[in-house]
């Protein structure tokens, strides 16, 4: 499994095959596995034919069909999550009578279910495929939200946002499975960058929003926060009806040319789709994982240290400053002297600068392939932007420098999300593990982060939020960073140990199925970095 084909020259895909070949003839040795083989070689065959202009062809392709509709449904997605940020600045506390340790606790109360749901979706998502399981979770959260502009009481509030939680749940760590299944690892940190770049542009699209919003207060009767949610609600429930056409399925659920089940792909040539489903399965080399699904690789995610050290890093350096942030930020704003429908407005300019820093950041994990680097940079970017605004707070004449360490804050703790969801994926190949795996490590992060994300921004302590900023470096520097070393220099140990290996002797001990079984447990396989 050292061999990575998808990323390098023809010369080493043909260099490493013909060094495998004599011992890749003693695992011909039931039907299963001689299928495994000839599609290796198929795989070999179709990766000369995409060399080039070809392969840049069905990458686009691949973009222009997932990329646009993933990232609008998570633009859709963190709209709905966050919109209560903004609805708070319409008075929709006063107007619901709930208190502002009553809202927190709402905010706090969608998390517990959405952590929950999120493993449970993924698991669904695995079995039925995306066409299917990510239209009904979206007209559901759609209509969930548009039914908020009803809301009278604070126990109707707290009732909406946990069943908002259980539709949500799935978007998040279903999309980033989903890229998994169709970009090989060293493809993805970008693909996942524009994807999340949808949750920092939802700040910028929530501000804009809001303040058109803002405009209709007392329009037929209503209240401004019940227009927002309303309308909100009614573009996701379109979102949710446009998936059954635009959103494809997983590449190993279309048939391919010649086999006379299911049905083909119209947007992709015969060719394509048989590279395309490929291309992944193989990207490590000939010994590939299985792709059926089975309870035990659910359980081995479980039991898996890899899971629990990333569930930290998206747990103290990703959900509880990012959280925090988006619920606390048009507030932040407003305390530095604008009016609360300016405040709307200045929101914006922060989550576009997040949402460029996000796309360049991961581009250049991909490039480079250092995804621990990349992490650890962007945690120093937003801690610089909350220490930062810690210190400015307490002088009103520094509102310039505040704002400005806004854009810092957003932009770190944005950009270090999708690096995470790509280092998680390039390193446990099997996909039900893998689809078990991301969606074990947001459920701690999501139950976590935004429980605690929601709480630590006390009303009562604005505008210099002490609990707030200190629990955010705390998180940062202690549950984030440190784990992120320890993950990466445990597998750095563990590359090492590999490298001193002999592939022949490997090889002669193991058959090419015992090999793709083992996934990344294979002495050929090596952790990326």
């Amino acid at each position: 499994m050292s061999a990575t084909p998808e990323s390098g020259s023809i010369g080493d895909v043909e260099k490493t095959a013909a060094t495998r070949a004599h011992t890749m003839e003693k695992d011909v040795t039931d039907g299963s596995v001689s299928t495994s083989h000839s599609e290796y070689e198929r795989y070999l065959e179709l990766h000369h034919q995409f060399e080039g202009p070809a392969r840049a062809k069905l990458i686009r392709k691949l973009d222009w069909r997932l990329l646009p509709t993933l990232s609008f449904l998570y633009l859709m997605c963190s709209l709905d999550k966050s919109n209560a940020g903004n609805a708070k600045l319409f008075g929709f506390l006063e107007d619901v009578g709930m208190t502002p340790t009553q809202f927190n606790q709402a905010l706090m109360y969608l998390f517990f279910t959405y952590g929950l749901a999120e493993p449970v979706s993924n698991i669904a998502l695995r079995r039925l495929g995306p066409k299917l399981w990510f239209p009904i979770i979206v007209c559901a959260w759609g209509l969930i939200t548009t039914l908020t502009c009803l809301v009278s009481s604070y126990g109707s509030y707290v009732a909406i946002r946990l069943v908002l939680g259980l539709s949500e749940a799935g978007l998040y760590p279903g999309s980033y499975f989903i890229l998994s299944m169709w970009y090989t690892p060293k493809e993805l940190a970008t693909r996942m960058a524009i994807f999340y770049g949808a949750n920092t542009a939802a700040g910028a699209f929530g501000g804009v929003i809001a303040y058109g919003v803002g405009n209709l207060d007392g329009v037929g009767g209503w209240r401004a926060w019940k227009w927002l949610f309303l309308i909100e609600g009614v573009i996701t429930i379109f979102a949710g009806l446009v998936c059954f056409v635009l959103l494809p399925q997983f590449p190993h659920q279309y048939a391919a040319a010649g086999e006379g089940k299911g049905k083909g792909s119209r947007w992709l040539e015969p060719d394509e789709l048989e590279y395309a489903q490929l291309r992944v399965k193989y990207c490590n080399g000939p010994d590939a994982p299985t792709y059926v699904f089975r309870w035990r690789d659910v359980l081995a995610a479980a039991r898996d240290r890899k899971t629990y050290l990333m569930m930290m890093l998206f747990w103290w350096g990703g959900s509880v400053p990012t959280y925090s942030l988006s619920y606390t930020l048009p507030t932040m704003v407003n305390n530095l002297g604008y009016s609360a429908v300016k405040a709307q407005a200045l929101t914006t300019p922060p989550y576009i600068f997040a949402t460029c820093v996000c796309v360049f950041v991961g581009w250049a994990s991909d490039r480079y392939q250092k995804r621990f680097a990349s992490i650890m940079g962007c945690y120093a970017l937003g801690l610089a932007g909350i220490v930062i605004l810690w210190v400015t707070v307490h002088h009103k004449d520094l509102y310039g420098v505040s704002y400005f360490a806004i854009f810092l804050a957003a932009a770190g703790y944005s950009a270090q999300a999708p690096i995470v969801g790509a280092w998680t994926s390039a390193n446990v190949p099997n996909p039900s593990k893998r689809a078990a795996a991301i969606g074990l490590l947001m459920l701690f992060g999501s139950v976590g982060g935004g429980s605690i994300g929601s709480n630590i921004y006390l009303a009562r302590e604005a505008p210099y939020y002490p609990l707030g900023f200190g629990f955010s470096v705390g998180a940062t520097a202690l549950g984030a960073a440190v784990p992120a070393t320890a993950h990466w220099w445990l597998m750095r140990r563990e590359n090492a140990r590999r490298d001193r290996l002999d592939p022949a002797e490997v090889r002669g001990r193991y058959t090419g199925a015992e090999l793709g079984e083992m996934g990344e447990d294979s002495p050929l396989f090596r952790f990326t970095l």
